[in-house]
């Protein structure tokens, strides 16, 4: 363990359910301290979120926290220090107007955030689930114009739904993100893309990093992190893929997981 620990020169950081509790509805202030005493001690740290900046600023994350980078909607977008776009990945317009067409004909409400954020149809249950992760419902609700840059979709029909109809678009998948939320994806892009890019622009492409997360969107993080750690509130399906389960998001236990650690 202390070798591995070692090598991390770099933490990265889930949102929902992770580092943003949505029990008590805060950022724990002794996160916050964690983030301070790990720059303190040298380690790079960022964000890593299934959320787009612009969703992801919707909470108080940038309020007294000084990040190294940011990473959202689950690897398409990453960002620097000073929130300038290094690495930008999008749908292409036949695959956007395949996916809408399908959402149509399926009567599926999607929540599209990029250049431009709305839902493509009036429905009281994705509105449900924005307000429960505190995203701003869109006021504007309208159909995909061919054009629209689009960095993330979700769908909010539950996991028990059956979405398969959009796997027949070529080079996407279906990414379960936090509670019921479906998002689509590119095949071949996650949060593990993103990080690369961040160690790459950081120097830190030969040594390692320590993750946190606890939803199925966090599997290839944990997986590739020199260490991996899953919350305890997070999906029981995720904790095969991390290292170690530390405690709920509602506890201090990002904080008391790296004393443990002896990181901090």
């Amino acid at each position: 363990m202390s070798d591995t620990i070692v090598k991390c020169k770099a933490v990265f950081f889930d949102i929902d359910g992770t580092f943003y509790d949505h029990v008590t509805n805060q950022i724990l202030p002794s996160s916050i301290q964690a983030v301070k005493e790990l720059k303190e001690k040298g380690y790079k740290v960022a964000l890593c979120s299934g959320r787009p900046l612009r969703m992801a600023k919707e909470l108080p994350l940038f309020e007294n926290i000084s990040w190294d980078g940011f990473i959202g909607s689950a690897g398409n977008v990453v960002y620097d220090e000073n929130l300038n776009i290094l690495v930008k990945k999008g749908f292409a317009d036949e695959e956007l107007q395949n996916i809408f067409s399908i959402a149509k004909e399926k009567d599926i409400a999607c929540y599209v955030n990029g250049e431009d954020v709305y839902l493509t149809k009036d429905d009281e249950e994705a509105k449900k689930v924005l307000k429960q992760f505190h995203v701003e419902i869109p006021k504007e609700i309208r159909e995909y114009k061919t054009g629209d840059q689009v960095e993330m979709i979700s769908m909010f029909k539950g996991y028990d739904y059956d979405y398969s109809a959009f796997l027949k678009v070529k080079d996407l998948r279906l990414q379960k993100s936090s509670g019921v939320i479906m998002d689509i994806v590119k095949d071949g892009v996650n949060k593990v893309h993103g990080i690369d890019a961040l160690m790459e622009y950081w120097g830190l492409k030969e040594h390692g990093y320590i993750a946190f997360g606890d939803s199925m969107n966090d599997k290839e993080m944990l997986e590739h992190a020199n260490i991996g750690i899953a919350m305890e509130n997070g999906d029981e399906a995720l904790f095969s893929y991390a290292d170690h389960v530390c405690g709920p998001s509602h506890k201090d236990s990002i904080y008391q997981m790296l004393k443990k650690m002896h990181v901090l």
